[in-house]
């Protein structure tokens, strides 16, 4: 039985799992049926289904398999049959731990025919199914491999600790949904997936490879369209409108299509499109003229100004109805010396809002498909142009994946906590080291690895330098530190920056006036430069964090709804907010009025929000008759930061002052041991419940000096001041440091110090459960955290009888009520002897071991 159930088990195995289909492979008449939906955890009923009635008796014999080499179950079963159609049998798919599995079965059976005379029948089937991954994977940290590997380099990059690769969406075929050979490969490997590109050609038309030509080179040709023809606009109809229903409609039956057909591996998320944008990346443009556009401008512009008598007023316009209605261009906006740029800022608010829109739309559609599945967006660009404005997108979809510029993890974490973000490694080095752990501070919850060249594991499966260099600190972020950061509350100060694109807009279109270049030779590159507002807003959040605090960005909608009136918010800074409406201004009056701090940089509200310049700036009077401040600086003032001419240090200095005045401190002040302010490390603050965790990190070198940090003191100590005695745990090292109020440190010049900071001491986890088993066997374990009362995370390392630790068994257990069961489903052909459970405690640090001897 073993060698003929055997072989068609590597028959299957090798047409990999890319469906749940079922091919009887010897006798096609007969087959093997499962349940058309499968979930994991559950017992599910399989049938041996005959071709035609089956009276007599025999035995059917079964094998389950798994694309990790377990042989997860093996048994006979008896028959003694009359007219039955088919035979049916359990499986328990707790003891499932691999995404792809095979199903192989072995009939012999003496059938009994008409007349009483017998034949014998002797039939192999074989089915393919798959076993969705656990739910909730953005729960832990998740590192994707965007490049296929080899079976042997996919083995590799697992013992790095990555989770996911991905899969390529069929752009190829009528037919296809995605590149089946790129999922077999992950399911044989048994990594989990994501969709790539599903939309791209909607989503990022004008940055998309195409085949011997430049990525951008529908951009190029739209640009060279306007140079022929600068006064006319076929150069400015993007190809195809955001607003076209046409194209809507089509994009959101190829979502529900693709996300049908990847349900059951239960995908990562679903990318709509890499580096999406309006036109190239964040490159600015005069999208959209298409009557499609045209049409849904109007009808916004309709729903926002109420009549076109309101409109004509603001805009300086004389429109008789709506349908004559026509966006300024930005050759008009320049050339208008009444610097009423409305007609203009707000067609590209249109823009903005026209973008959000369509991902949002890409998103409804993956939800109706899968309500549990994650739409995403790759490529994510500063705050800007290309419809970067965080405050209308981090709503639209589930997951980005961001080039870190511009402050947009935070502007984004800011506008949808829930929002599940992700960077980019391109690069090797302490620097890149440096990156991926102060990433994960600020709120991303996973990496996707660019590797061309191969550099985190070879064809063959050998680490290659980047693999080497990332394992050490990959095995602490997946080892339950990620998950516990990613599942606790980040703290949030008093401080609030007024994001605001209209701002961005305005100031955007005064520089190229006083430049007086060419706007349409600039690229995608050359908006990533600094403006006054993102070098300021830099400035202040570099300056909160480095003080030891936690800022949050608030929109002009948010402060027009009120909610400066709600108390938590003491400091509000406005980073050359130029444009302001009317309603945010007086919301702002209000909350002075009531003791909050307003703090200026640069002369706020000197246009309204759809950016026409004002008489009189908005809050002139609100901070001409408060000054700058002075030394008699208290409570409810409006005061102007210094001049950008001062120095760093001084301008840092400024706000410091602001902040004691506003009586906003730092939780946990970090000096030098002298007493001194230390000033190049942030701080990063997260609560749940009973425990705190407080991780510190070192500004990393400046690119030029990244080649020097061997030469860092690595010794530099620090000294942290807690509001009270608390119990200390480094989470890091697995050290006690004791009960106290105060505590030195050693600040690493690459990796974050973190500090589990806990009102009563911390209990060592444990693990409890049999010490004997047999192969084949479900044992489960009773594991128990070192806090009851907080969220904790334990990672389990399961070592077999030859010490070799078991990835498929190996994992992070979620702990919420201080206790969790850990179930262990031992194979068939796992090895016997002694077998050790190691857990480590993700706050304390701290570890325990169980010993299994597994009998034959």
């Amino acid at each position: 039985m073993a060698g003929r159930v055997g072989s068609a088990k590597r028959r299957a195995i090798a047409a990999v799992i890319l469906g749940i289909g079922f091919a009887a492979r010897d006798a096609p008449a007969d087959e093997l049926v499962l349940p058309q939906t499968i979930e994991r955890n559950v017992a599910i009923t399989a049938a041996y289904r005959f071709s035609r009635p089956a009276t007599g008796h025999g035995f059917l014999d079964i094998e389950w398999t798994d694309t990790t080499g377990r042989l997860v179950e093996r048994r006979r079963i008896a028959l003694e049959l009359a007219g039955a159609s088919e035979a049916t049998f359990p499986l328990d798919l707790r003891r499932a731990v691999a995404i792809g599995n095979t199903l192989s079965a072995h009939l012999s059976f003496d059938q009994t025919e008409k007349g009483g005379a017998a034949a014998h029948r002797d039939q192999d089937q074989t089915a393919t199914f798959i076993v969705p991954p656990p739910d909730h994977p953005w729960r832990d940290y998740q590192i994707v491999m965007w490049q296929p590997q080899s079976a042997a380099g996919y083995a590799g990059l697992k013992r790095l600790g990555i989770t996911g690769g991905m899969v390529e969406a069929d752009h190829r075929s009528r037919s296809g949904t995605y590149m089946k050979d790129m999922l077999a490969a992950l399911v044989a490997a048994n990594l989990r997936c994501y969709l790539e590109n599903i939309a791209t050609d909607f989503y990022s038309p004008y940055h998309r490879w195409a085949e011997g030509r430049a990525v951008n080179w529908r951009f190029a040709a739209a640009k060279e369209r306007y140079r022929q023809d600068p006064h006319g606009i076929s150069a400015f109809i993007r190809e195809p409108s955001l607003s076209d229903p046409a194209w809507l409609d089509k994009v959101s039956l190829r979502i529900s299509r693709d996300v049908a057909a990847l349900r059951p591996y239960r995908p990562l998320y679903y990318s709509l499109g890499d580096e999406t944008g309006i036109a190239d990346l964040s490159a600015f443009w005069d999208f959209d003229f298409s009557g499609p556009s045209l049409a849904g401008f109007r009808a916004w512009l309709r729903e926002r100004y109420g009549s076109i008598d309101v409109l004509n007023r603001e805009w300086s316009s004389g429109y008789r109805d709506w349908t004559a209605v026509t966006p300024m261009t930005t050759v008009e906006a320049l050339t208008r010396r009444d610097q009423n740029f409305s007609a203009w800022a707000d067609f590209k608010e249109w823009m903005d809002v026209a973008f959000a829109r369509a991902i949002a739309r890409g998103t409804t559609a993956v939800h109706a498909a899968d309500p549990q599945a994650l739409s995403a967006i790759e490529g994510g660009q500063i705050p800007g142009w290309g419809g970067y404005d965080y405050s209308r997108l981090a709503d639209s979809v589930d997951l980005m994946e961001l080039y870190d510029r511009g402050d947009n993890v935070e502007i984004a974490r800011s506008f949808n906590p829930q929002l599940i973000l992700l960077t980019t490694s391109f690069r090797r080095g302490p620097a890149e080291t440096h990156r991926v752990w102060r990433e994960l501070l600020r709120g991303t919850r996973g990496l996707v690895l660019w590797d061309e060249n191969h550099e985190f594991a070879g064809a063959d499966g050998e680490l290659g330098v980047r693999g080497s260099e990332a394992k050490p600190y990959f095995a602490q972020i997946r080892s339950g530190i990620g998950a516990l950061l990613i599942g606790s509350r980040r703290h949030i100060d008093p401080i609030a920056i007024l994001y605001s694109p209209a701002s961005m807009r305005v100031r955007w279109l005064l520089d190229r006036r006083a430049s007086g270049e060419d706007w349409s030779q600039r690229t995608a590159s050359s908006e990533y430069g600094d403006d006054a507002i993102r070098r300021t807003t830099r400035d202040i959040v570099q300056a909160v964090e480095h003080l030891g605090l936690q800022p949050q960005f608030i929109s002009t909608e948010a402060v027009e709804r009120s909610v400066l009136r709600d108390g938590h918010y003491r400091l509000l800074m406005l980073p050359q907010t130029i444009a302001l409406s009317s309603a945010a201004a007086a919301a702002i009056r209000d909350f002075v009025a009531q003791g909050g701090i307003a703090v200026a940089d640069g002369e706020p509200g000197l246009f309204d929000e759809h950016g026409r310049r004002l008489g009189q700036p908005q809050l002139a009077r609100l901070f001409d008759d408060h000054g700058d401040g002075g030394a008699a600086l208290f409570p409810g003032r409006a005061i102007r930061l210094p001049s950008r001419s001062v120095a760093p240090h001084d301008y840092r200095a400024a706000i410091a002052k602001l902040l004691a005045v506003a009586k906003v401190s730092p939780p946990f002040p970090v000096t030098m041991p002298d007493g001194e302010p230390l000033g190049d490390v942030e701080t990063h603050v997260f609560t749940d419940r009973g425990v705190t965790i407080l991780a510190l990190q070192r500004d990393p070198l400046p690119p030029d000096e990244s080649s020097r940090i061997a030469d860092r003191r690595r010794g530099e100590d620090a000294v942290v001041i807690l509001p009270r005695p608390l119990n200390i745990y480094d989470m890091r090292t697995g050290w006690p440091l004791g009960k106290r109020d105060r505590v030195t440190i050693v600040l690493d010049p690459v990796e974050p110090v973190l500090l589990a900071l806990a009102e009563r001491p911390l209990s060592p986890p444990s693990i409890t459960g049999p010490t004997a088993a047999r192969r084949g066997d479900n044992v489960a374990f009773q594991v128990r955290s070192s806090a009851t009362d907080a969220p904790d995370v334990i990672h389990l390392d399961v070592r077999d009888a030859s010490g070799r630790i078991r990835q498929d068994y190996s994992r992070n257990l979620m702990i919420r009520d201080g206790s969790a069961e850990m179930l262990l489903p031992l194979a068939l052909n796992d090895a016997p002897g002694t077998w050790e459970i190691g857990v480590r405690d993700g706050l304390s640090g701290a570890t325990a071991r169980a010993e299994l001897t597994v009998a034959p």
